[in-house]
């Protein structure tokens, strides 16, 4: 990686950081004792006033854009269909696993009464599933399909939830890990195409002097989004469980939620699907030491394919021209 700095010195935007803290305290903290408190008229007003906050953050941006060309949140990135796109589906993503997670566990530990090991080991099939699928997308499809991968991994994991929403109705109190090892496994082969190559994708059209500025964003709007899926959770979740119920009753009835917060996921994905075509076709490679990223040609092999250096500046012993590997944008 080359040697970069920028032209001059930034200042903190403490003010920019103060904003987004309270913006999203304002928004998800009603969200999270909602449920709880019976949904108090403050919590809603919160909510509301939380635009508001983000409206005054963007307007403070970019008079500290104009200021001294250091803001927390370069607005400017947003003029990137790519990146626009990529942030929103970061978002959404975030948001359904935030969501998925946290029922997945309910459900399995509270639901079926199964142990902290069992529930967790019952996970270890999507784990798999996840890394291999995440090594192959980057290394082989990716290069050759583009977004097409990353579509796919979004109905892979619709399918996934498909079928374990079927399971959980079909076997009821009586599921047990091997059964579900089918819906784990499709959902992680989906999730593994997704993550490993969205952060080149997202990052492929962004300036090159604003490519730090761009993965600092993409990192902070998953963890929002993780945020409002686990703030969502007493929506889509506890708001499907009745207050008082009988000890017998526990059981079925997060099942039943589990089941109503899967189809809620399920469309946060078919959304995703949707924003996908805002991606470019074939994510740009960047190549080390150049000044311009090259497109992936049609049909490449590999990640390295179209990044060939003539100069011999690897120091090869063998006096064969160097192969440049491209620099990993995220």
């Amino acid at each position: 990686i080359t040697e970069s700095k920028a032209p001059k010195a930034l200042r903190l935007d403490l003010v920019g950081v103060a904003l987004v803290t309270l913006g999203l305290l304002m928004l998800i903290y009603p969200l999270t004792r909602g449920h709880e408190l019976g949904w108090p008229l403050w919590g809603h007003l919160s909510m509301a006033g939380s635009l508001l906050v983000f409206l005054v953050l963007v307007l403070f941006e970019r008079a500290k854009a104009r200021k001294d060309g250091s803001p927390l949140v370069e607005l400017s990135l947003f003029r990137v269909k790519s990146f626009a796109a990529g942030i929103a589906v970061q978002l959404t993503f975030g948001i359904g696993l935030g969501i998925f997670f946290l029922v997945w566990t309910l459900y399995m530990q509270m639901g079926l009464g199964w142990s902290a090991l069992r529930a967790g080991t019952t996970g270890i099939p999507f784990s798999v599933a996840v890394s291999l699928a995440a090594g192959i997308s980057v290394q082989k499809l990716v290069p050759r399909f583009g977004r097409k991968v990353l579509q796919t991994g979004a109905l892979l994991m619709v399918a996934g939830l498909l079928i374990y929403i079927w399971e959980s109705d079909r076997y009821g109190m009586g599921i047990t890990s091997w059964q579900m090892i089918l819906p784990l496994v499709v959902m992680g082969l989906g999730m593994g195409l997704i993550v490993a190559p969205l952060t080149d994708a997202v990052l492929s059209e962004v300036p090159k002097e604003h490519s730090g500025s761009a993965s600092g964003l993409i990192n902070t709007v998953q963890q929002m989004g993780n945020a409002l899926g686990l703030g969502l959770v007493s929506v889509v979740f506890l708001g499907a469980i009745g207050d008082r119920l009988a000890p017998q009753d526990v059981g079925p009835a997060f099942a039943e939620a589990f089941r109503h917060s899967l189809w809620w996921v399920a469309g946060v994905l078919a959304v995703i699907f949707l924003v996908m075509f805002a991606l470019p076709a074939r994510p740009r490679q960047h190549v080390e030491g150049g000044d311009e990223a090259v497109d992936a040609p049609e049909g490449s092999a590999g990640p390295a394919a179209g990044a060939v250096d003539t100069a011999d500046r690897s120091g090869d012993v063998d006096g064969s021209e160097g192969v440049k590997e491209p620099a990993l944008t995220s």
